[in-house]
């Protein structure tokens, strides 16, 4: 049984997915200039604690409602004060970071070993952001937060994405996976369909909106903003 629904995605035309991009990346100058620093640098340079700091300082101010319950205050605060130390922030960073480096276009292909143990993998971080705070495993923070800023092959599955792919709020690590590989599928007809690349694709687009970007922007991302029309 599916875990998506992609009956809004099935009429979605090339040019649609152009003019989507174009209006994201029109909209959301300074938090795609965000996302593309840490991405493409903070991620990969900075200590442990001031990575998962800046991670934390972005989201909360960059109009997401990420931190209805404090997440990001809380974890900063605990962080600051070596409630939660260095060990335990590279320990999570590892584990983050050891996610398979499969392209999401790609998962539909893996073995079921590879898969179940990114699905290992989420299970581990999101027990332990759970211990940093109640509500900070959530399928939203953990996605949006980790996953997007830090993997970059998966979407955010906030509530607009949830509601045009059809998904649980409270989706198990499993059904999370099986997304991810839906998605997968998905992209790669439409991909096929059209004789493109979408990361290539977002890329260009933002670009000739006046953005430089990642390049190629990460497929998760992509497949986020592909979508930002149809919510």
């Amino acid at each position: 049984m599916s875990v998506c629904d992609f009956g809004l995605l099935h009429d979605l035309t090339l040019k649609d997915v152009k003019t989507s991009i174009k209006r994201y990346s029109s909209q959301y100058r300074p938090w795609l200039s965000q996302y593309d620093t840490f991405f493409g640098t903070t991620r990969s340079t900075a200590t442990s604690d001031k990575r998962m700091v800046e991670l934390l300082t972005i989201v909360r101010g960059s109009g997401w409602n990420m931190n209805r319950q404090g997440q990001c205050t809380h974890i900063i605060e605990e962080i600051q004060a070596e409630w939660i130390s260095r060990e335990e922030l590279e320990c999570f960073w590892n584990t983050v970071d050891s996610l398979h480096s499969y392209v999401l276009r790609d998962m539909p292909d893996a073995t079921i070993m590879l898969l179940r143990q990114i699905e290992t993998s989420f299970d581990k971080i999101r027990k332990t952001l759970r211990g940093w705070h109640s509500s900070s495993d959530s399928l939203c923070f953990l996605t949006k937060v980790i996953l997007m800023f830090n993997w970059g092959q998966s979407p955010a599955f906030d509530s607009r994405i949830r509601s045009i792919l059809k998904l649980r709020c409270d989706m198990s690590n499993a059904a999370l996976v099986a997304a991810l590989v839906e998605i997968g599928v998905w992209i790669k007809d439409f991909e096929s369909q059209h004789g493109i690349c979408l990361d290539q694709l977002a890329t260009s687009e933002m670009r000739q909106a006046g953005i430089e970007s990642l390049s190629p922007l990460p497929l998760g991302r992509s497949f986020d903003m592909l979508l930002f029309s149809l919510s």
